[in-house]
């Protein structure tokens, strides 16, 4: 079992594969910090808990970041306790694969590419000193993962600039920028510069998909 990532620049696509060649100042280890943004609680695990798992292995820090709470994601039952529970869900599931989380409380199916929206972003990946970035594709049919993915491309270049978000430090060098894998054809196929095998924590990924119980 292969979980794809596509490269957003894809001169820098194997720069990550070199530890701490994006230490920044100020960090006490020498290890990776990785950050998946996905549109609702349960996209970033599905998308990324295999290879999430395998930096977590190999003592990086990884926060699995869904934009919106999803709220709306179930066909019982909406609003406030949803949330709840997906919130819970989902800490369940990155506590076995040895994540951090973290969910927005934007509601599922309202994301927009605002101002507001790529702020909130910028701040997320500078607070977490990101070494590396991973989001949905800006081509996806859902909106709110379309938008996941404008916020990121909109993000990266502003994460460095100093006053952009004056209150959080901006980075010293910019992350690595990452797409996740996706189906869709139109208007550019999905091709993969990177393919990491999850072998190795497939049944573990598994193990922490199955913390999520509203979602399959």
């Amino acid at each position: 079992m292969k979980l794809r990532i596509s490269v957003a620049w894809a001169t820098i696509a194997c720069s990550w594969l070199l530890p701490a060649m994006h230490v920044l100042a100020g960090e006490t280890d020498d290890k990776l910090r990785i950050v998946v943004f996905g549109a609702h609680p349960d996209d970033a695990q599905y998308k990324a808990g295999g290879t999430a798992a395998k930096w977590a292995k190999h003592g990086h820090h990884v926060k699995l970041v869904s934009v919106t709470n999803g709220d709306v994601g179930h066909w019982q039952s909406a609003g406030g306790p949803l949330a709840q529970r997906r919130l819970a869900e989902v800490q369940k599931a990155d506590a076995v694969i040895g994540a951090t989380t973290q969910v927005l409380d934007i509601h599922d199916g309202e994301l927009v590419p605002s101002l507001e929206n790529r702020l909130k972003i910028i701040r997320i990946i500078r607070e977490w000193k990101a070494d590396i970035v991973i989001a949905h594709r800006p081509w996806d049919y859902h909106p709110d993962h379309r938008y996941v993915g404008v916020l990121m491309q909109d993000a990266a270049f502003m994460v460095t600039v100093p006053f952009v978000c004056p209150d959080v430090p901006p980075l010293k060098k910019n992350p690595v920028f990452l797409y996740s894998s996706d189906g869709f054809k139109k208007p550019y196929p999905f091709t993969a510069d990177i393919a990491v095998s999850v072998d190795d924590v497939f049944d573990l990924k598994l193990t922490a998909i199955h913390e999520m119980p509203s979602q399959h």
